[in-house]
């Protein structure tokens, strides 16, 4: 949400949309950059802070989750969270993960009961989904793409892709930056040149997004900021403006 503004208020809009009251966390980072690093002092230092305040705000807000956009975020407080020896106590680490999840875990596993439910407008070309690896990893594709396919039903799927190359930030260096061209020339960069003009490349990591920017000159989208982009708005009724518009039933 730091690095793409853009992607946090699309959240925001999306979940408004279902009926949430949303607050946006100024927290910090997850501290996945760190872990990935080596920097685990560092990584432990900030987590035990963090521990704290997310637990206290999410009590403070009566929060029904706590929501992020990126898989990698995801996989670090889930994962490494619980693993690293850090001071705050463990209990209090599994009692803020099992609140944690993607925005899209959250959208779909509550289906039936959120207050409202936004109606969406239907692609004309398919809707094709990049998943992050530590998403296909730890808790699969269908984590984002089951509420893909709720809402865009026959013209979602997943594609049958490896790793898109950049890895964090593996390619960002400079020495591996031929490698992880080649990597992504493996399976996603031939799939994504395959894209017809109607056709919609979807991708839940954000390295992911840049390396297929920088692979083939495509700028593939957060499934969050596309279903954003899908919602029907409807002119208010007291002119003050657009407001989503809403499914009966």
């Amino acid at each position: 949400m730091y690095n793409e503004v853009s992607l946090g208020l699309d959240a925001k809009t999306v979940l408004e949309a279902f009926g949430y009251r949303v607050v946006l966390a100024d927290e910090g980072c997850c501290q996945r950059p760190a872990i990935s690093n080596g920097f685990l002092p560092q990584a432990i230092h900030e987590i035990d802070k963090l521990v704290g305040r997310l637990n206290s705000l999410a009590s403070t807000h009566n929060a029904k989750a706590i929501l992020v956009t990126e898989p990698s975020c995801l996989s670090s407080i889930q994962d490494e969270w619980l693993s690293l020896k850090c001071n705050a106590p463990l209990d209090e680490r599994k009692r803020l993960t099992e609140r944690v999840m993607l925005v899209e875990q959250f959208l779909d596993g509550r289906w039936d009961e959120h207050p409202r439910r936004p109606e969406f407008v239907q692609p004309r070309g398919k809707v094709l989904l990049h998943a992050h690896c530590h998403q296909k990893a730890l808790w699969g594709g269908e984590s984002s793409g089951s509420l893909l396919r709720r809402v865009f039903s026959e013209k979602y799927s997943e594609l049958d892709t490896g790793c898109c190359g950049m890895a964090g930030g593996f390619g960002m260096h400079k020495e591996r930056y031929a490698l992880s061209m080649r990597i992504g020339e493996l399976s996603l960069f031939p799939l994504a040149r395959e894209l017809a003009d109607d056709d919609v490349l979807l991708a839940t990591g954000t390295s992911c997004r840049h390396q297929i920017r920088d692979g083939v000159q495509y700028e593939a989208v957060h499934p969050v900021s596309y279903l954003k982009q899908q919602l029907v708005w409807r002119k208010q009724t007291d002119k003050s403006g657009l407001a989503p518009s809403f499914a009966r039933g």
